[in-house]
């Protein structure tokens, strides 16, 4: 699990090569490093079964799934300088995929047939290093087929009024707003939200309901944390 973010101080390459001796590796995480340009094959990777690939803006070209045949999990999020998908058909062993965000494919009619400019996601960013342009390249029908097992909210919903770079974890909304405690109600620009960690980030307000929704649930079903009655009053924890 790589994880970088927004700060000035991040990752600007991944070494090649560095995946050719790891068979026994089942899980790759490589999150929040927009300066990275390319990634290493994973040709070697026989055994890995999740694959994620989190903003990596920079990123000029996927690399091939060839050899991945027991992946089961593979997400794609905020990739938009990547013009093209490699192709799906090695991945026989899929189950689960998502393609989401500001993320080039989405938005430049590969996997559409048409350029989309105007929902959120591929609407063009101020100070954007690689603005998304469209392209007359196109996904293939074996590909396609496998795109379309999957639904409009696991595979490119541009229309989702989500910004990851402004949701990213600040000084304000880390520690000002929630001051290290989980499971806090915190509001941030007048949007009530939950002190959460995703991932393995800092614990940060984060506004999206689904997260308060998982909490809550937690809460009410008695799994996960035990609940703090003096901090999640307001989940429903009594």
């Amino acid at each position: 699990h790589l994880e970088g973010d927004y700060t000035s101080k991040r990752l600007q390459v991944v070494p090649a090569g560095i995946f050719d001796h790891m068979p026994h590796l089942t899980f790759i995480h490589f999150g929040g490093i927009p300066d990275v340009e390319k990634l290493p094959s994973f040709s070697s990777l026989k055994n890995l079964r999740y694959l994620a690939l989190v903003i990596l803006n920079s990123l000029k070209e996927i690399p091939s799934f060839e050899g991945l045949s027991k992946l089961v999990d593979l997400n794609i999020v905020e990739a938009a300088r990547a013009k093209t998908l490699p192709s799906l058909t090695p991945l026989v062993s899929l189950k689960s995929l998502g393609i989401r965000y500001r993320t080039g494919v989405c938005c430049n009619g590969f996997i559409t047939g048409t350029c989309d400019t105007t929902s959120f996601q591929c609407l063009p960013k101020a100070g954007e290093p690689y603005p998304m342009t469209c392209t007359s390249e196109r996904v293939s029908e074996a590909d396609k087929a496998i795109l379309d097992q999957y639904d409009a909210t696991a595979i490119c919903p541009n229309w989702f009024p989500y910004d990851l770079e402004a949701a990213a974890p600040t000084k304000y909304t880390s520690d000002d707003l929630c001051g290290s405690t989980l499971y806090k109600e915190c509001y941030l620009n007048g949007v009530q939200g939950i002190c959460y960690n995703t991932r393995m980030m800092v614990i940060s307000c984060v506004t999206q309901q689904a997260y308060t929704t998982m909490r809550q649930l937690q809460i009410e079903r008695k799994v996960g944390d035990v609940c703090n009655v003096t901090v999640e009053a307001w989940l429903g924890c009594k």
